[in-house]
């Protein structure tokens, strides 16, 4: 049972205009890839996802090729922008009820100024409103924004807004514009002269196919305002218990100072499964308030098996497949994190929460609690208790 009486009172999604399926994309660019990565590829568990921007903009070596580079577009803060308004619009708040803007994003328009300070203006909000822009909580954006709300809402008259983007495709498609072929890690011979840079176009080739774009907006109140209140519980999250782990799924700006040439290079160590497992048995014994460094399987089986939803971000087919198995997770339990993943891909911060309205939103049995499991960079993990009242 969830006492604390904060919660989401209003949610809405959106995702970008341009989605491709999976076929799609190989037929785009089945030439350039193994057969073995399109079998690394289809067992990823992700059937379709939408891009900010055409895939064809990332494969030409002009930015200006595609009409849409030419007329000054934000898309990523216009369409956080247009899902914040719809999410107002639906609770039947005014601008004036807002106390609090929260964004959280990895990719922006601009790398400065912050998606919280461009929405102020686009939404519509008071120019003196308070507002937090976090920055790199990727795929526990959820779990952060919610624990920071709960600390932004002190009353009755509080309605903290919060806008998370996961439009993260100008990291990973722009590496899908050269020509190199792409191969699996066991297939580039370990004396190849770049080895290397065939490693880092197959993370970035994985990438492309995993994830998708997608914003969501929604409003943590005391009051409920409208249709279904998700309370928020307990929270407990832990990063780096390695000295290296934030190195282990990363992603860096890097370049060339002579061509002044830069991109994103993606970093994911092969071992992510086993961390994100390690991770979540040490949380879930301190959310127990046992000793993290003792898991207790059945323990933690009996605490998952009172859960009528486990909300896992969707990291990829072979995470979710880990966690059923460790957990002795039921179908329904777990189905909307499949049914996410394969509908709309890993999408970052939107992960969770697209997940929690297929699974929570849309159920009918009466006031169901759950868990939310976010797994990020940093390394780290979250827990959040909900309950729906």
């Amino acid at each position: 049972m969830v006492s604390n009486d904060i919660g989401i009172v209003g949610i809405e999604f959106d995702y970008p205009e341009h989605k491709y399926s999976t076929k799609q994309l190989f037929d785009i660019l089945g030439n350039k890839i193994s057969d073995r990565v399109k079998n690394n590829i289809s067992q990823l568990g992700v059937e379709n996802r939408y891009f900010v921007k055409p895939i064809e903009h990332y494969l030409t070596n002009s930015e200006s090729t595609h009409p849409a580079d030419n007329d000054h577009r934000e898309p990523i803060s216009d369409l956080s922008a247009q899902v914040a308004q719809k999410c107002l619009t639906n609770l039947g708040l005014n601008l004036s009820d807002i106390t609090c803007l929260v964004a959280a994003s990895e990719n922006n328009d601009y790398q400065s100024p912050g998606l919280s300070s461009i929405l102020v203006r686009k939404i519509g909000l008071s120019n003196f409103v308070p507002h937090f822009n976090l920055q790199g909580m990727a795929c526990s954006s959820f779990p952060k924004v919610l624990e920071l709300g709960k600390n932004l809402v002190h009353n009755d008259k509080d309605k903290v807004l919060i806008v998370i983007s996961g439009c993260n495709s100008g990291w990973y498609l722009p590496h899908l514009k050269d020509n190199m072929f792409v191969r699996n890690p066991k297939e580039i011979d370990e004396n190849q002269y770049d080895k290397d840079k065939q490693l880092k176009k197959w993370v970035s080739t994985m990438f492309s196919f995993l994830f998708g774009d997608g914003v969501v907006a929604l409003v943590l109140s005391k009051e409920k305002l409208s249709g279904n209140k998700i309370n928020i519980g307990k929270i407990t999250h832990a990063v780096n218990f390695d000295k290296f782990d934030y190195r282990k799924a990363c992603v860096q700006l890097r370049g060339q100072y002579s061509s002044h040439h830069y991109e994103y290079e993606l970093s994911a160590g092969y071992n992510v499964i086993e961390m994100a497992t390690e991770y979540s048995q040490k949380v879930l014994m301190k959310h127990l308030g046992k000793d993290p460094n003792s898991f207790d399987s059945s323990e933690a089986k009996s605490f998952m098996s009172k859960m009528d939803k486990i909300m896992i971000h969707t990291g990829s087919m072979k995470i979710l497949d880990r966690f059923k198995d460790l957990y002795s997770l039921k179908d329904d339990q777990l189905q909307a994190s499949y049914d996410t993943l394969r509908d709309y891909g890993n999408l970052t911060g939107c992960s969770i929460p697209t997940v929690m309205r297929k699974s929570f939103l849309n159920s009918n049995s009466g006031n169901p609690n759950g868990l939310l499991v976010g797994i990020t960079m940093g390394f780290g993990l979250d827990l959040v208790e909900v309950e729906r009242v």
